[in-house]
């Protein structure tokens, strides 16, 4: 071990040469030398302290190596302390003499570590033996002539090698228990005594899910008690319902720079942020709230997610260009307000939405719950309804059924269909049954309908199946029950309110009670002035009749309360009639030309009948047909034309 100088620490006033000024934040105490936090500034104060020791040819003395590390490079270490608080940096600071120096050899740097080659050194044990450079130089020259003694094995000093390492550029990162180990090896070897430090990445911003099935999936949707319905996917067309969170932002996290060997930084790369306004599309919303930054839908309806700029939308709207098939998407039953389709919807598919739209033709079934259907092209042995809203076919409808009971069906052609609705409207149909309160035909080939009102330009006949038309005569039977009802309730008030007034008749007839009211009237009207005495005779003629004029009071309340009863029922009998008449308006049928057999008949739907829109295809077809004694043949030719409105039965 080398023998300690005394302290190189000096005074600034009588600073003498191979002395060190301690600067400020350095406080000198009976334990050695201690780093005062609330007078250091900043780490490379320190540093420039350090550096001017070892550039004096000094080094510090039993040196808290992992202390100066975290002052001089960790920017955790904690700045502006409370006046007092004191860490230990070291002993003393004492001369770092050439002959020692001269021990520790350059350290060869690359690749952020620094290497050094120990090897054992010695002096000879003879005082008088001369060592050519010296005694401490660690390589023994012999004298001529003598006899070689015995060597001592020279003792390193880890705090002159950390002070040798700094000023060949090693400021950082030595591995104290490498460098002692170096210091014992009997034999030359490098060891790494020395590393940077690297630094560590942060975290990038990222966007948490937040609500399940916001992607699509295609494994086949799944039912209670673990059964699958291979028809329909889990999810094709994500819907999300306005409020909920779709996705969470994850601030970024800063990283911890490095450091290397050398002191300078290793700067962290700084994390990609990104902003969650630039992924809110239309019906979507930023909300910053206590817990965090979230993606919010504003409105129901369906999600998309661009696959280029990953942008969330929600929108009322699906388009689709894939078709509906098992392939595809399965059955779609979808809680939104548009659904566009592009490809064909091929057989025995469902797609149900409140308004749906397809361009290509369609072979399976559609169910709207109260918008609008459209189909650009055919509907070919599928089928189409609508519980609330219409249906439009601007191609043919083949094989299929139509159904809007409080809708209008507008087809442009139509073959072998099964058509019910509000209104039906159709340009060309062939064998097709049809019931509708209003239906029109431009050409009528075969075909059998029922309604209100029939409207056909021209009927034709084929393969000796005829044209049928039977027009639905309304049931007035309620209708005259009610108004039966309605005189008889009226009649008996009449009655009571006759019986009341003959009643009043006869208490007015009594000679005291007529001469009462007669006074009364003339008093009233200012007609008589009584005397005293007249007076006292009239008070006395009023306390006589004063229980009969009480009678007449109360029987003229009862009178009036059924005469307003009685006008009641009469309001009550003109809305029946009114409404009788509005059952029998429009009700007619008109064929503008007949080109083959045609047969119009009128038949009276009975309340207690299954109404032919609830009857199945086969019956509807049956039913339609056929003729019984219900039923009231009003044409049958192969000619000509027929027009004819029905008239409310007299009474």
């Amino acid at each position: 071990m080398p023998n300690y100088p005394e302290s190189a620490v000096g005074n600034l006033a009588d600073l003498e040469e191979g002395q060190v000024a301690l600067s400020r934040f350095i406080v000198q105490r009976d334990t050695g030398l201690h780093v005062n936090l609330s007078r250091l500034d900043s780490a490379s104060d320190l540093i420039d302290f350090v550096n001017r020791v070892f550039a004096t040819d000094l080094y510090f003395r039993a040196l808290d190596y992992p202390r100066l590390m975290s002052l001089c490079y960790d920017e955790t270490t904690s700045r502006g302390r409370p006046d007092g608080e004191e860490f230990f940096l070291a002993a003393d600071i004492t001369a770092f003499r050439p002959e020692r120096q001269a021990l520790y050899k350059a350290l060869r740097i690359e690749g952020g570590e620094a290497a050094y080659l120990f090897e054992p050194l010695y002096r000879a044990s003879d005082p008088e033996q001369t060592l050519s450079g010296g005694a401490e130089m660690g390589h023994a020259a012999p004298v001529p002539g003598r006899q070689q003694s015995s060597e001592t094995r020279i003792e390193l000093d880890i705090d002159e090698f950390i002070a040798a390492a700094w000023t060949r550029g090693v400021c950082f990162g030595i591995d104290l228990a490498a460098v002692d180990e170096g210091m014992q090896l009997d034999k030359p070897e490098w060891r790494v005594v020395a590393r940077s430090r690297p630094y560590v990445p942060g975290k990038d911003a990222e966007i948490i899910e937040q609500t399940p099935g916001l992607r699509r999936n295609n494994a086949p949707r799944r039912l209670l008690g673990d059964r699958v319905d291979l028809r329909q996917f889990e999810t094709r067309y994500p819907q999300v319902a306005g409020g909920v969170r779709l996705v969470k932002k994850t601030p970024r996290t800063p990283g911890v720079d490095g450091c290397a060997i050398s002191g300078q930084p290793l700067p962290a790369p700084l994390p990609k942020d990104l902003d969650l306004e630039s992924l809110a599309g239309p019906g979507t919303r930023v909300s910053r709230e206590a817990d965090g930054e979230y993606l919010v839908v504003s409105s129901s309806g369906f999600l998309d997610i661009d696959r280029e700029t990953n942008q969330f939308s929600v929108v009322d709207k699906i388009v689709s260009h894939e078709g509906v098939s098992v392939r595809t998407t399965g059955d779609l039953w979808l809680t939104g307000e548009v659904y566009e389709q592009h490809g064909e919807i091929q057989e025995k598919r469902i797609v149900q939405c409140r308004s749906i739209t397809a361009y290509a033709d369609v072979f399976g079934r559609i169910v709207s719950t109260g918008g609008t259907v459209c189909l650009k092209r055919n509907l070919v042995g599928g089928s189409a309804s609508n519980e609330d809203g219409d249906i439009i076919i601007q191609g043919t409808a083949s094989g299929a059924t139509l159904v809007a009971h409080r809708g209008s069906i507008d087809v442009k052609r139509a073959d072998n269909c099964v058509i019910i609705g509000r209104r039906v409207v159709v340009g060309q149909a062939r064998n097709c049954d049809i019931v509708a309160d209003e239906v029109s035909l431009d050409i009528s080939e075969a075909c059998a309908m029922a309604g209100k009102t029939i409207r056909v330009r021209m009927a034709r006949a084929r393969r000796e199946l005829d044209s049928v038309l039977l027009v639905l005569v309304p049931d007035l039977s309620s209708y005259e029950v009610q108004i039966t009802a309605l005189h008889k309730k009226r009649a008996a008030l009449e009655k009571s309110i006759a019986g009341h007034r003959a009643r009043i008749d006869a208490l007015r007839g009594e000679n005291d009670v007529a001469k009462y009211l007669l006074l009364a009237g003339k008093l009233r009207n200012h007609e008589l002035t009584l005397s005293p005495e007249q007076q006292v005779g009239w008070r006395r003629l009023a306390a006589l009749v004063a229980p009969a004029v009480r009678t007449l009071v109360q029987i003229g309340e009862v009178v009036n309360e059924l005469t307003a009863e009685s006008n009641a029922l009469s309001e009550q009998v003109k809305a029946v009639i009114d409404a009788r008449e509005a059952s029998c308006s429009g009700v007619m049928c008109a064929v503008e030309k007949v080109e083959g057999e045609t047969r119009v008949s009128a038949v009276m739907v009975r309340l207690a009948d299954t109404p032919l829109s609830a009857l199945p295809g086969k019956d509807l077809k049956v039913r339609l047909r056929r003729t019984d004694a219900a039923t009231k043949l009003l044409f049958a030719g192969a000619g000509g034309q027929f027009e004819w409105s029905y008239r409310t039965p007299s009474k």
